[in-house]
């Protein structure tokens, strides 16, 4: 790690997280835990985990890590956040596309977001991949008319006409895959730019009669088939394309209690849950940042309200997977990692003027606050006692 490099780590450390890229590195102890995540990753069979940890004790931290992780295996990633100030609702399959649409990552390109680097990358690396004739079964051997390679008709409509490299089009793209429930009302508009209007580029014998009533430019009927349908599109377009597929994360998956105040939606909210659980509507791999009590809340918000019919059991069935807390010898390890990084950042010779006795110390001080604040107060309390030694070196 080069100085400037260091300087942004230590940058970040000081709020107590590491920065985006950098998460791995500070994922400390607990080596048969992150062996397992890892090996849920790798299984080549789709699977749905819940992630299980107390508000401020590491949710956030594992959502990060398998982000990272994920990216390193070459799956496409996409982390989605449920709290309350995002607008996304669960019980909502077209929102929730959206939201997987606007904050998807393809590999090597870290930390650029969005469904216009995914089409990019797919318009490069299929043809170089394709040694299945993907492409020709995609584009109909060139005539984009139709494909026999994506189930959702509007993802073709939108790859179709992103492929034209028009600026302005792949735009109303781009807005219409981040926020397809504003689109709704808007068909015409999309029939007009997105088909009739490039018709010098393709192939289209379908008339705007039956675009409109095959409901190609709408993802909120028919139980969100076509939300459904443009996920797995996008898991099989990233496998043609050389890479693994599509892992979604959701960050704050309790707001499906706190925010859901109407239990019809809740409950709409759980049977999206089953879905990516069984693995029929999105075969892909799915996690989910949750309380340790996530499970007992669903079932007695059900309760309470009456929803009898509904199997409880089904929670209980849900994989779940719990980090355990860092003892202080964890939070040590860590302590010697920013204290290696430190130097680095400000050059000087930070391993020397810190002695085993001063940084157990630090961490022994940073471990009398409650569990959850301890990992982000150890960080803080060695990057502060850090710079205090530096000041004084200089």
């Amino acid at each position: 790690m080069e100085a400037n490099e260091a300087r942004r780590v230590i940058e970040s450390l000081r709020k107590g997280i590491p920065p985006d890229g950098f998460v791995r590195n500070f994922t400390v102890g607990r080596r048969e835990e992150i062996k397992e995540l890892q090996r849920r990753l790798s299984d080549v069979d789709g699977t749905a985990l819940l992630l299980k940890a107390n508000y401020g004790a590491g949710k956030s931290h594992l959502i990060r890590f398998i982000r990272e992780e994920a990216l390193e295996q070459r799956f496409v990633v996409s982390v989605v956040s449920l709290d309350s100030s995002s607008a996304i609702r669960f019980n909502r399959m077209d929102q929730i596309f959206g939201a997987i649409c606007r904050n998807i990552e393809v590999p090597q390109r870290f930390g650029i977001r969005g469904i216009r680097t995914l089409f990019d990358f797919l318009k490069v690396e299929i043809g170089e991949n394709d040694s299945a004739d993907f492409w020709s079964r995609l584009s109909n051997k060139g005539r984009w008319d139709y494909s026999d390679a994506l189930e959702s008709q509007a993802l073709f409509v939108a790859f179709r006409a992103y492929m034209t490299e028009d600026a302005n089009v792949q735009m109303l793209v781009e807005d219409w895959m981040y926020n397809p429930s504003q689109y709704h009302t808007q068909r015409k508009k999309l029939y007009e730019c997105l088909v009739s209007g490039l018709r010098a580029h393709f192939r289209e014998p379908r008339s705007d009669k039956r675009f409109y009533a095959d409901q190609v430019f709408i993802f909120n009927t028919q139980a969100y088939h076509q939300s459904w349908a443009a996920l797995r599109d996008i898991n099989c377009l990233a496998r043609a394309a050389g890479l693994k597929g599509l892992v979604i994360l959701f960050d704050e998956f309790e707001d499906v209690i706190t925010n859901l105040r109407n239990v019809a939606h809740q409950e709409a909210a759980f049977w999206n849950l089953f879905h990516f659980y069984s693995g029929k509507q999105f075969p892909g791999k799915t996690f989910y940042a949750v309380t340790p009590g996530f499970v007992e809340k669903c079932k007695v918000r059900l309760l309470e309200k009456g929803r009898w019919d509904m199997d409880l059991s089904m929670f209980d069935a849900l994989p779940k997977f719990e980090m355990s807390p860092l003892d202080r010898q964890h939070l040590f390890s860590l302590g010697e990692k920013i204290v290696e990084i430190h130097g680095t950042a400000y050059e000087w010779d930070a391993r020397s003027s810190v002695s085993r006795n001063d940084l157990e110390d630090w961490i022994k001080e940073a471990t009398t606050v409650q569990m959850q604040d301890r990992t982000r107060q150890a960080i803080t309390t060695t990057v502060k006692r850090l710079d205090t030694l530096f000041q004084d070196t200089e």
